[in-house]
């Protein structure tokens, strides 16, 4: 997304000195924004030229743009990510022109292995839980330890995991479910900014093809289609879950996993030792270091507000 945003100031640039695409120069680093530049005018002309035209639009990929300027957590794709909904959902014409790149493969891709690793193979996957309905999941969930946090050279770089706030909550609503998410920007002290919680709503349904697959269509995201499939790792108290996700979007694929919890005042240091220890063996056997797992404070969040943002949803706000 950092391209595309300078792609975009590149265009408006060109336009106020009526100038055209100047032809590419391999010996040039900026080659590639060029090629991102001309791919997007080919295909996407006109919603370049109304991002142009909309304030919204161009707040947002100055946010983009802050991501790659303003620290190693920042240029996290976890840190585009909420740029995008916290700012680019309230423009068409940014959601139009990010999808247009997709749709066009203008985008450049996330390099392979380095968003995280999908844990669940055919030779384990008999050691996952099998959830016999989503009545199960049933209320909000908070996140206490994550894999996926952004450590350069760990291969789990997004750092979707270390986002603030992180909550997951399943909501049974017009005759169907619904699974909703929402965290904060990226912050060092795990506190929710002013600007608040973003979230993502998703329709859930458990896989008719594999027992232990949970299937999560996200309906509003930045970029369609997002895709995840969810295995449970180990629940080893109706109140305690480690599962992994494994995710796609046009810019390629993303893995973590989670421990998360229904309790009351939730934290790493209300686990109880026995959960603990289930939760170090499911680690053990599906090949990843527990200790690598960075820790959720929750004692800073604002409340969850599931229900009134699904409600909202349906309602069409």
């Amino acid at each position: 997304m950092n391209r595309l945003c300078r792609a975009v100031f590149v265009l408006l640039i060109l336009a106020l000195n009526h100038g055209c695409v100047p032809a590419p120069d391999t010996s040039n680093p900026a080659t590639s924004d060029i090629e991102l530049l001309t791919c997007g005018m080919t295909n996407c002309t006109l919603p370049m030229i109304s991002c142009l035209l909309d304030p919204a639009c161009l707040d947002t990929l100055a946010c983009n743009a802050e991501c790659g300027s303003a620290g190693a957590r920042s240029e996290q794709q976890a840190c585009h990510l909420f740029c995008q909904l916290a700012q680019g959902q309230d423009s068409e014409a940014y959601k139009q022109l990010v999808q247009c790149f997709a749709d066009n493969r203008c985008l450049p891709t996330l390099p392979e292995g380095t968003d995280g690793q999908c844990l669940v193979t055919e030779e384990n996957i008999h050691k996952t839980y099998v959830l016999g309905s989503l009545d199960g999941l049933s209320g909000t969930w908070l996140e206490v330890r994550g894999l996926n946090c952004g450590v350069p050279g760990s291969k789990w770089e997004g750092g979707y995991d270390a986002l603030p706030c992180r909550s997951s909550s399943w909501i049974f609503a017009a005759q169907r479910w619904w699974y909703h998410t929402s965290f904060c920007a990226p912050a060092e002290d795990g506190s929710c900014s002013d600007a608040g919680s973003v979230q993502l709503i998703a329709e859930p349904m458990l896989s008719d093809r594999e027992p232990s697959l949970l299937e999560v269509v996200y309906a509003n995201p930045p970029l369609q289609p997002q895709i995840e499939r969810w295995y449970i790792l180990s629940r080893p108290h109706p109140d305690w879950i480690m599962y992994t996700y494994c995710g796609s979007t046009p810019v390629g694929e993303y893995a973590g996993v989670n421990v998360i919890t229904r309790i009351s005042n939730p934290s790493n240091a209300a686990m109880p030792p026995d959960v603990e220890a289930a939760f170090r063996q499911a680690a053990r056997e599906f090949n990843f270091a527990y200790e690598n797992m960075c820790i959720t404070d929750q004692s800073q969040c604002p409340p969850v507000v599931a229900a009134e943002n699904v409600q909202d949803w349906l309602d069409g706000r």
